[in-house]
């Protein structure tokens, strides 16, 4: 009987040069771009959960919602972050809207239970759940919101004027209605959901949770796995 004993000096190679790898850092290279590759499609499939969660039109997908989204890296806390814009989107980017008319029976539905102070006469389709803006109109095409408190404005707009509706609705000198002049309000643009705020809930968060950590696993994981591959 003969007993013969080989040794395969490219496996005490392969080893050598892996254990090398990882006793000078390598490993946290290759785990840092796995946290990258990670990050990067998990950001991808929650710009998209976002997008269907706000309600913004058809075409604002790539112009406002990616635009406005990026990942990046903290190597040295193997760590990959998705940051978006925290300002509030141009309410012109959402589905569903127009303006109503003060006196039509929209404006009226939309506007029931609310105080003549809160009335509002911009519809919109944000959410996918159509509302009107509490204090919003249109002048011009363009679309606004009444903000309590700040500078009285000299004039309310036109839409917010109560003449035949309520009693006491001021009068000029020649006894002609006038705009009630409500105090303590001002007039800015009107602004839908802020795109870094609509990413940390409902859909946007559940589609994080329900990723990231397999999309995590599965990049580190094959990137390891070569740097101990014999």
């Amino acid at each position: 009987m003969r007993i013969q004993v080989s040794l395969k000096i490219k496996h005490l190679v392969s080893f050598q040069k892996h254990s090398q790898l990882l006793a000078n850092g390598k490993w946290k290279q290759e785990a840092q771009r796995g946290v990258m590759a990670a990050t990067k499609k998990v950001k991808t499939k929650v710009q998209r959960a976002t997008f269907n969660q706000m309600g913004l039109l058809g075409g604002n997908y790539q112009s406002y919602v990616v635009r406005n989204t990026r990942a990046f890296s903290k190597p040295s806390e193997l760590t990959g972050i998705i940051v978006a814009n925290n300002k509030g989107a141009k309410v012109e980017l959402y589905k569903g809207l127009r303006a109503l008319s003060a006196k039509g029976r929209t404006a009226k539905k939309f506007n029931a239970g609310r105080s003549v102070d809160d009335a509002g006469f911009v519809r919109s389709g944000v959410w996918n759940a159509p509302r009107t803006f509490k204090r919003s109109f249109s002048a011009s095409g363009v679309f606004f919101s009444l903000i309590p408190g700040g500078k009285t404005s000299s004039a309310l707009p036109k839409a917010f004027w109560t003449y035949g509706k309520k009693a006491g609705q001021p009068r000029d000198t020649r006894g002609r209605f006038k705009s009630s002049q409500r105090p303590g309000y001002r007039v800015r643009r009107l602004f839908g959901p802020a795109l870094g705020k609509e990413m940390q809930k409902d859909k946007a968060l559940q589609t994080f949770q329900q990723e990231a950590p397999k999309e995590l696993k599965l990049q580190v994981e094959k990137r390891i796995a070569k740097l101990v591959k014999f």
